[in-house]
């Protein structure tokens, strides 16, 4: 693992609320209705379009094609995307979801994604080259050979408060690399967090101010701090 002065923008961590799920963005978990590649890709590429234009009075209309994408991802769409952060706590708090099965917590050197098509290619900003033409694809009706053909790890603008809060990241995946896996980052490692544990380490997380209103930072989530700090069912 790195360490030195571009550590806080190269080591990612990732909290799943269940071991063994393998490290997919939603589009490609089971239940997403494409029955290969090309529908995949309409069903995104329509998604994007109706984002956009039903968001439009609760946005500024100054956004990029990235900072949508970015959105839909953060408020629950379907997309390419798959949340990581520089924060290991938050992604410790995800890990400890569903209360009654075993967890993981993955960590990673986000600069160690480099393939044979791109070696030493680092971390991207969301203006990248690359990563802007891999967005054209799902925002301009492009076509699936279009795509890269690696993991694209990239970093967002921090314009919402859900991204700020969560100190988030991502990588992008593509229909040649759906997952990620140590093959693809050989720095990738897990660590499971055992079911028995899970209640604890939420009680320890919240002494230490994360829990459901500083990772979402909106009203509904203050509402739902105040009722555990009270004791409200």
């Amino acid at each position: 693992m790195v360490a030195g002065p571009h550590a806080h923008v190269r080591v990612w961590f990732r909290g799943q609320a269940q071991v063994g799920w393998p490290l997919q963005p939603a589009v490609y978990r089971p239940g997403f209705p494409a029955a290969n590649e090309t529908d995949r890709l309409r069903i995104e590429q329509h998604l994007a379009q109706d984002f956009r234009v039903e968001s439009a009075g609760l946005l500024t209309g100054r956004e990029t094609e990235a900072e949508l994408y970015f959105l839909e991802q953060h408020y629950g769409l379907p997309t390419r995307l798959l949340d990581w952060t520089h924060n290991p706590l938050p992604a410790l708090f995800f890990a400890t979801d569903r209360p009654a099965n075993d967890g993981e917590l993955f960590v990673m050197d986000a600069a160690q994604m480099s393939t044979p098509e791109r070696p030493h290619f680092g971390v991207a900003s969301s203006r990248h080259g690359i990563f802007v033409a891999a967005m054209e694809v799902i925002s301009r009706w492009k076509d699936i050979g279009d795509f890269p053909r690696f993991i694209i790890p990239v970093r967002p603008d921090y314009i919402d408060r859900r991204v700020t809060f969560q100190h988030s990241c991502f990588t992008f995946h593509v229909p040649t690399t759906p997952t990620l896996t140590s093959a693809g980052n050989p720095s990738l490692r897990s660590f499971t967090i055992p079911a028995a544990a899970k209640s604890r380490i939420r009680r320890e997380l919240t002494l230490l101010g994360v829990d459901q209103f500083s990772i979402f930072g909106d009203l509904e989530n203050l509402a739902k701090r105040l009722k555990a700090a009270h004791q409200l069912p």
